[in-house]
């Protein structure tokens, strides 16, 4: 099954480009073409159509682009081909992501203060480029600053600059497989979050609008944000599948909206210049010192820094990166504080560790198994983890949990994807960057036969807080 798994992939990736053209509606094109027929003089048209092999030529040419088109777009296109679950795998297969818009943020200088409103901007350029805002808001002697802040990735270096393009003291050489990860990062989860809201959102169609001149499905949905409970809508252009508005209102207890997010323009595979990705005097061709280091060596060097963090009464919970080795299966690089031993002799390490996927529904139970078990606290482990049920990951993001005596430190992992042949290269520079050097090494091939046998065991299920 997984060598038809990766056929499959190498096929996609043969056909795609030949195929991606069809999938963008383009009015000039089709204007050319029947400009063409009508220039076509009809004597020439009504010979070709009186000859039965020219006839049969085109209806076996026609036959054959049809089938050939139709059994790529079935693979491609999930179930609800045109609905919003299918907008994560729409995302993934664009190659450039354009969101703008405005947010609103709070005003905590004094009670009743209208909050404000501000830019909002997320641009993906894939392989390796990445810009997005980040709003900070602080408050001294009563009055309240806004401070905007510019992330930004060239594929070689990465760096935070204010809203002129001025340096504020961050910026680190990125190698180029590590700029390719950190990309899919603002691309896979960044931007999904952001169109979507978290995997337990639940949608549902309410009906039929228009979104700038384009006909959409509208969908409605609710998820709580913290403290409050968010009440979101989403456009999905019914012509590509993909969305094009959305407006994310906060809802009070006595039912009153207030704003909390507006995308206005959501674009996909539009132009968008290499100067956007870097701040101002940044050199665009100076290489990145750690590619320098690298010295032409594979795999390339990776950033082993946390992506994301959570401590509670003296626990600490890290995550690195969460990997999808198939349609059923993700890697996921953690650690955690020491845990006490147990005296049953049980894995302690595991002890108060809850992991789930979760889902409009609730927490989906899975299964766990150590690629590599843990040591100690400072040192990265690589866990195997499967739906319990067996069925594909969906969305794909993991909840990792700790439970502490007096709190609960709880992670949100979502579950990157790549081809094959990147996530090879990933595995190999992940395994020398995470974990020790006498490591084993661990192919793609063997992660996928040991997620089968997880998958097929009949083992206890992880516990679900």
């Amino acid at each position: 099954m997984m060598t038809h798994e990766s056929d499959d992939r190498q096929l996609d990736q043969l056909l795609r480009p030949h195929y991606e053209a069809l999938r963008q509606p383009n009015p000039l094109q089709r204007q050319v073409v029947l400009e063409g027929l009508d220039q076509t003089p009809r004597s020439d048209v009504s010979a070709a159509r009186r000859s039965p092999a020219v006839r049969l030529g085109w209806i076996s040419a026609v036959a054959v682009i049809s089938l050939m088109a139709a059994a790529w777009l079935l693979r491609l296109a999930p179930s609800d081909a045109y609905g919003i679950e299918a907008v994560p795998q729409r995302f993934h297969d664009v190659q450039t992501i354009s969101l703008r818009g405005w947010q609103w943020i709070r005003d905590s200088s004094g009670p009743n203060k209208p909050p404000f409103r501000v830019p909002f901007e997320m641009l993906v350029k894939r392989p390796a480029m990445f810009r997005h805002t980040a709003t900070g808001v602080s408050v001294e002697k009563g009055r309240t600053e806004i401070r905007h802040r510019l992330h930004l990735c060239d594929g070689k270096h990465e760096s935070v600059v204010d809203e002129n393009g001025k340096p504020l003291g961050f910026f680190r050489s990125l190698s180029l497989l590590d700029a390719r990860l950190k990309t899919e990062e603002i691309a896979q989860t960044a931007v999904v979050l952001a169109v979507l809201g978290p995997p337990e959102a639940a949608y549902r169609k309410i009906g039929k609008d228009n979104a700038d001149g384009r006909a959409c499905d509208l969908y409605e949905g609710r998820f709580s944000t913290g403290s409050h409970t968010t009440v979101a809508q989403v456009w999905i252009e019914r012509a590509s599948g993909l969305p094009v508005r959305v407006v994310r209102d906060e809802l009070a207890a006595d039912g009153k909206l207030t704003g909390e997010l507006e995308l206005t323009e959501i674009s996909v595979n539009t132009l968008l210049a290499d100067d956007l990705f870097r701040g101002k005097g940044q050199d665009a061709e100076k290489p990145s010192s750690r590619d320098k280091l690298q010295q032409g060596k594979e795999p390339a060097l990776l950033d082993a820094t946390p992506t994301s963090s959570g401590s509670s009464d003296g626990s600490k919970l890290e995550a690195w990166q969460t990997l999808r080795i198939s349609d059923s299966a993700v890697l996921v690089v953690w650690r955690r504080s020491a845990p006490t031993p147990r005296a049953d002799g049980a894995d302690a390490w595991l002890s108060d560790i809850a992991l789930s996927l979760p889902e409009p529904t609730g927490m989906r139970p899975v299964r766990h198994a150590w690629l590599s078990p843990p040591t100690s606290a400072e040192r990265w482990s690589w866990s195997l983890v499967v739906p319990a049920d067996g069925k594909p990951l969906g969305r794909g993001e993991v909840n990792l949990t700790l439970k502490g005596r007096r709190g609960v430190t709880s992670l949100g992992l979502a579950a990157l994807r790549f081809n094959d042949e990147e996530l090879r290269q990933l595995l190999a520079a992940a395994r020398l960057s995470t974990l020790r050097d006498d490591a084993p090494e661990m192919s793609l091939a063997d992660l996928r036969a040991q997620a089968r046998k997880l998958l097929e065991s009949k083992g206890s299920k992880m516990p679900t807080f």
